[in-house]
């Protein structure tokens, strides 16, 4: 590492681009000098991955980089100092196992204005955050998120959310996603949506309707993950998205591995609100 650092003290002009990828965290010192010095040459797009080890606490001089448009981290730990108004350049968001609190998440979000891309993955629990983004057209959240509300995102497309990662309902109650159900009503442009059982749990806790509220005119593919078909609360809701999204050019469900086992021998599809009124004729 200190080589590496010996031989960029004779760069001389700007830094566009920097990644480090560590197998295991086993000095924080020079990772803080390398970080240092590219916060001095202008870096544009900064990535860092550490496999195993303990988590590294970020260096503060990262938030002095202004001029970041592009920032990938994982297995950090994220504190900004007193002060920090956030990347206001920042194009695209990658943040993978990060250790951050839902407050600072949601602020270090809102304080990019020119947010895109946002992509959270994380094995810990999130109990509540806000989206702020005005420019935000992709969202990857993929987690233990409880709820997640979104605001001032008018030209979101592509939206996937898988709030567990596994079907575990034991620990997926209707409380804790009741209120990420707003998503669909709140964000009527999207073209690109991909939800896990969890959420379709969430939108059924309201209730079974026909149609959504809002009409998802835009939708030309959605993907359904960890679908039960012997679920019928599950199977309205599926009947319920296509309904409301009469230009799908593309639909694909991935189920519940067993689940199919389970689908009662009475189950008529043509009773599930009456899909068949649905043309669906721009699927490829």
């Amino acid at each position: 590492m200190m080589i590496i650092y010996q031989v960029m003290l004779h760069h001389r002009g700007p830094i566009m681009k920097f990644t480090l990828s560590l197998s295991r965290l086993e000095s924080c010192s020079e990772i803080d000098l390398l970080i240092l010095f590219v916060s001095s040459n202008d870096i544009q797009d900064f990535t860092l991955h550490i496999s195993k080890g303990e988590l590294y606490k970020l260096s503060s001089s990262l938030y002095s980089c202004l001029q970041l448009r592009h920032l990938n981290l994982s297995s950090c730990m994220i504190k900004p100092p007193p002060g920090f108004e956030g990347f206001t350049r920042l194009i695209s968001l990658d943040l993978c196992d990060v250790v951050i609190t839902d407050d600072v998440l949601s602020s270090l979000i809102s304080n990019c204005p020119l947010l895109e891309d946002l992509r959270l993955h994380t094995s810990t629990s999130l109990h509540s955050l806000e989206v702020v983004g005005p420019n935000l057209k992709f969202v990857h959240c993929d987690g233990h998120f409880r709820s997640i509300c979104f605001t001032n995102t008018s030209r979101l497309a592509n939206v996937f959310m898988y709030l567990k990662g596994v079907r575990a309902e034991l620990f997926c109650s209707e409380e804790e996603i009741s209120c990420s159900v707003m998503l669909l009503d709140s964000v009527p442009v999207i073209e690109s949506l991909g939800l896990d059982f969890c959420y379709v749990k969430g939108l059924a806790a309201s209730g079974l309707p026909t149609r959504l509220p809002t009409t998802l005119n835009n939708l030309k593919d959605i993907t359904l993950y960890d679908i039960c078909f012997g679920k019928r609360d599950e199977l309205s809701i599926l009947m319920c998205l296509i309904r409301s999204s009469p230009n799908l050019e593309e639909i694909t469900i991935e189920a519940f591995p067993g689940g199919t086992s389970d689908i009662p021998v009475d189950l008529d599809f043509t009773e599930v609100h009456g899909c068949l009124d649905v043309s669906l004729n721009k699927l490829l």
